[in-house]
């Protein structure tokens, strides 16, 4: 049997060579298209900068280091209390000690209240000494929710200590 005695007709346009090259150029021209779109988007949109200065921050991260061995060194510790104060707004307790456990005394130490969520709604106060060790200030906070408290003590040779905690203020 010959394909002329069949009587199979094949269905459609005829698939010559020039459709196939014409099928196989249109499907590249289509992803090379949408690949062009998606490259255009991420780069009108993102400039790849992640952190402001980050140049400047990397080559002073050994500088960073430093201060953290030197604050490990220091042997101090620090707890930090938020509570509610009578008026609604934030009270911030600082509890310094040193390695022995006895209360660290006279240091120059400055609270900061930052949302990982908002920019401008920081707050930076001086702490004063209440007590030996124990350090207050009341801040007023516009919202409740999660916020990141830093601090920082001087001492009087110029130490210093860092600390940052993450809490949440009920409004």
């Amino acid at each position: 049997m010959t394909i002329h005695d069949s009587d199979y007709r094949p269905r459609g346009p005829k698939l010559t060579g020039r459709r196939t090259l014409m099928l196989f150029a249109g499907f590249f021209i289509v992803v090379f298209g949408m690949n062009g779109l998606m490259v255009f988007q991420a780069l009108s949109t993102f400039d790849g900068v992640e952190v402001e200065g980050a140049y400047q921050k990397g080559r002073a991260y050994n500088h960073l280091l430093a201060r953290m061995e030197a604050q490990e060194k220091l042997g101090w510790k620090a707890a930090i209390d938020v509570a509610p104060a009578s008026n609604g707004d934030t009270a911030l307790t600082v509890t310094f000690t040193d390695a022995a456990g006895a209360p660290l005394e006279g240091l120059a130490v400055h609270g900061t209240f930052w949302r990982p969520v908002a920019a401008g709604e920081d707050r930076r106060m001086s702490l004063t000494e209440t007590a030996p060790g124990i350090y207050t200030a009341v801040f007023a906070l516009a919202h409740s929710g999660n916020w990141l408290v830093r601090i920082s003590g001087t001492g009087p040779q110029g130490e210093t200590f860092t600390e940052e905690q993450r809490v949440f203020v009920r409004g």
